[in-house]
């Protein structure tokens, strides 16, 4: 994880950086003018981070609406020195993501910006359902139809970043900086590809050789349910909620292919794999 940290102060900014090095999060401390001539100069885009850390600036309102007068959709975390409901009000109307008061803890930290860039995936929770396996970000092994999947530390949190991003194409470097952090290792390319082929054979020894983890060549992996693995997940879970429907409309109804097709699409739901 990557942040950028505003704080003015020497002192206080050491002991966050401290903080932040304990929760493995790569920051760059930067003052805000110079954040903000940055992004006014080569927009958004040039901000290769996953949080901004607002700390004592003179006034940490105006400066998250700047953010995002800039298209800045980066997490933005403010720290306060004392708990003040008017204040956290301001900040949050401002388009602050989330508000702590000082002083932090790492966990901390970590979990808020975890938790907001979860939601903004759409994720409701730390568990990722694909195909046969349920995977957990909250540190717990992966299940492969309600068997533990053990995992070693590394294979977990690649695992984790995959999950996060399912469907999405995620790069080598981003993978490096989610796992590796501040560890002081340096991997050398082909770590992740090592890592990456333990985890193809423990889950495709789990799930009779299916294939989860597809390489993009050039762009990274992405994490997917092989189709036969998605149809014998997604089916049932149409068929039970078509059949609720019909159970509390009152109704009963004896299931063919036809009438399925025509319960499903009265529902919008699709039935998946024929």
């Amino acid at each position: 994880m990557r942040a950028v940290l505003i704080e003015p102060d020497d002192l206080i900014a050491a002991a966050l950086g401290r903080q932040l090095d304990l929760g493995k999060i790569r920051f760059d401390r930067l003052a805000w003018d110079d954040l903000d001539a940055t992004l006014r100069d080569q927009g958004a885009d040039s901000l290769p981070c996953d949080a901004i850390i607002v700390g004592g600036v003179a006034d940490p309102a105006a400066c998250v609406a700047a953010l995002r007068a800039l298209h800045v959709t980066t997490v933005v975390l403010c720290l306060i020195e004392r708990r003040c409901a008017a204040t956290t009000v301001d900040l949050l109307r401002a388009g602050a993501d989330d508000v702590l008061v000082k002083p932090v803890v790492s966990a901390e930290v970590c979990a808020r910006i975890e938790a907001t860039r979860r939601r903004s995936r759409g994720m409701t929770s730390n568990m990722v359902k694909v195909g046969r396996l349920t995977v957990y970000l909250d540190g717990r092994d992966p299940e492969v139809d309600g068997e533990r999947l053990r995992l070693s530390q590394r294979e977990h949190a690649i695992l984790s970043v995959l999950a996060a991003n399912h469907r999405r194409v995620v790069s080598k470097e981003h993978i490096y900086d989610e796992v590796y952090g501040l560890t002081g290792t340096d991997p050398l390319d082909k770590v992740i590809d090592v890592y990456i082929c333990k985890l193809r054979k423990k889950i495709a020894t789990a799930t009779s050789g299916a294939k989860y983890i597809e390489t993009v060549y050039g762009r990274g992996y992405k994490f997917e349910a092989p189709p036969e693995h998605e149809a014998a997940v997604t089916q049932p879970a149409a068929r039970d909620a078509v059949a609720d429907r019909t159970r509390r409309s009152g109704n009963v109804v004896r299931f063919t292919p036809a009438s399925y097709g025509r319960a499903l699409a009265k529902t919008g739901l699709m039935a998946v794999g024929g």
